[in-house]
């Protein structure tokens, strides 16, 4: 009898462990679902940014003209 119990209490042991790393792994899916939104977001702010500081720069907005038609592939005619 003792060991059917132990079993038993094994066993339940063993599906408590699974459940707390299932548990785990679906909170480190939700985080890095929020972290790749959040870099998203970030990374939009960051080139907005960039385009008004261009925008507001005679200097940088010819640079970037010109590295544009440099890295551009020739339209072919």
């Amino acid at each position: 009898m003792s060991d059917d119990r132990s079993f038993a209490e094994q066993a339940a042991r063993t599906r408590a462990a699974w459940h707390r790393y299932q548990a785990a792994r679906a909170n480190t899916e939700a985080s890095t679902i929020r972290l790749s939104a959040a870099a998203q977001r970030f990374m939009v702010v960051l080139q907005e940014g960039t385009d008004q500081e261009i925008a507001e720069h005679p200097d940088l907005a010819e640079i970037n003209v010109m590295l544009d038609g440099y890295y551009e592939e020739p339209n072919p005619q």
